[in-house]
């Protein structure tokens, strides 16, 4: 959570949420000021985050459903109020989970590199919409629990040259066998703002 450094005030999203994990640790950053909505795409999945979230005593995070790929930003309208939309969102996409083989064994038998290239589709998908959220200087953190560069390193340098009003920020690769813990994907972009891209035409 630090590299989305959730701040008090921000209107923040997770946008994959569920179980709720980070949802937390979010709510727990921003205190009661801010906004923070956790969505999801299915909706029996909702129940188990709502329960989490009432669980640790958050009951001020509006949930709701969607789907990430393709809800447009009037999906939050409601929930928004006054904000243009979200200084961060929190994209947790899904993956092909061999980060977490130990604890999820049936990782290993669902790979094949025919489900790696639909998440990746997916992926790019997600991170494209997502993207849309974001108000200017705004920031986007991308993570998975894979291993594999296709999903994490390779597809954050696609993505960032696909998109020139964007910068890639700081990003972190967790090897179980270096760390001891789950591995993971994390990489940060930043959405430039309109005097930083007058700045850069201006040097240009």
């Amino acid at each position: 959570m630090d590299l989305l450094d959730p701040r008090p005030g921000e209107c923040i999203l997770d946008a994959c949420a569920v179980p709720g994990g980070k949802t937390i640790m979010i709510a727990e950053r921003l205190g009661v000021r801010g906004l923070l909505v956790a969505a999801d795409l299915h909706e029996d999945r909702l129940a188990r985050l709502r329960e989490n979230l009432a669980r640790v005593g958050h009951p001020e995070v509006r949930v709701r459903r969607l789907d990430a790929a393709t809800a447009r930003l009037d999906a939050f309208r409601e929930v928004l109020g006054g904000y243009g939309g979200f200084d961060a969102v929190l994209l947790d996409a899904p993956c092909t989970n061999t980060g977490v083989i130990r604890r999820r064994p049936d990782a290993r038998w669902n790979f094949s590199r025919g489900r790696l290239a639909k998440l990746r589709a997916q992926q790019e998908r997600l991170l494209d919409n997502a993207a849309r959220w974001v108000v200017p200087g705004g920031r986007l953190l991308y993570s998975t629990c894979s291993l594999e560069p296709e999903e994490d390193e390779e597809l954050a340098l696609s993505w960032i040259a696909r998109h020139p009003n964007w910068s890639a920020g700081r990003a972190r690769k967790l090897f179980p066998p270096d760390t001891q813990t789950d591995g993971a994907y994390i990489a940060l972009f930043r959405r430039s703002s309109p005097l930083a891209s007058a700045v850069k035409e201006t040097r240009t």
